[in-house]
């Protein structure tokens, strides 16, 4: 287990006006321990869309993340983006972005890639259990042995998602996530958000006094 604490990484809410996506997400960032927020901007929002949660999120000090797209990360002076694909994705986004940016990696439950996009200089590893594995016959492994073999091994944070059984949630703080990440159906209503991140905080403190 690691020595910190695990801490939230929260996807942007969507699909409502900007106030009531603004309003959602402070109360979020203020009653939890949010490290970043994912901002997808799958639909090409506004560059002024994007900032104004942006600037929700700088004020309660949790970094501003863009989902696959290093150009609209760059326009809006977000802290970093978050991309999947190879190799070259990766240079490029650190070339466009700079070395003072976060770059975070997106990749299928195997070790052979995820080592391999640790070494390029990756500031962060999200283990995805809904991508396609090309390496699943070699390595048939669960998303928390993963995470337990990453970090008894390297100092790169890894970012996991959550889900609805508080068992396996446990099972991956316990075996070393820095971060447990949670997608935008949690915004369906303002109650369920807070309800789901209480939830989760309350495992997060109790996993760390058993420490």
């Amino acid at each position: 287990m690691r020595d910190h604490p695990c801490r939230l990484y929260l996807t942007a809410p969507e699909g409502q006006p900007l106030d009531v996506l603004g309003f959602l997400l402070s109360e979020a960032l203020s009653a939890n321990d949010v490290a970043a927020v994912l901002y997808s901007n799958a639909d090409k929002s506004s560059p002024e869309h994007a900032s104004t949660l942006m600037q929700c999120a700088l004020e309660h000090e949790a970094a501003f993340i863009v989902a696959d797209d290093i150009a609209f990360a760059r326009e809006i002076g977000a802290d970093g983006v978050q991309i999947s694909g190879d190799i070259e994705t990766y240079e490029r986004a650190r070339k466009e972005l700079g070395d003072d940016r976060i770059v975070g990696f997106t990749t299928a439950l195997n070790r052979h890639d995820s080592m391999c996009f640790g070494e390029v200089g990756t500031n962060y590893i999200l283990f995805d259990p809904d991508l396609p594995n090309p390496h699943s016959s070699n390595e048939p492994q669960s998303l928390e042995s993963l995470v337990d073999w990453w970090s008894g091994l390297f100092e790169i944070p890894c970012v996991a998602p959550a889900c609805a059984d508080v068992g396996k949630n446990r099972a991956l703080i316990e075996a070393g996530v820095d971060f447990l990440s949670l997608d935008a159906s949690i915004w369906s209503s303002g109650q369920k958000a807070g309800e789901t991140l209480k939830s989760i905080s309350h495992l997060i403190a109790d996993c760390g006094r058993k420490q």
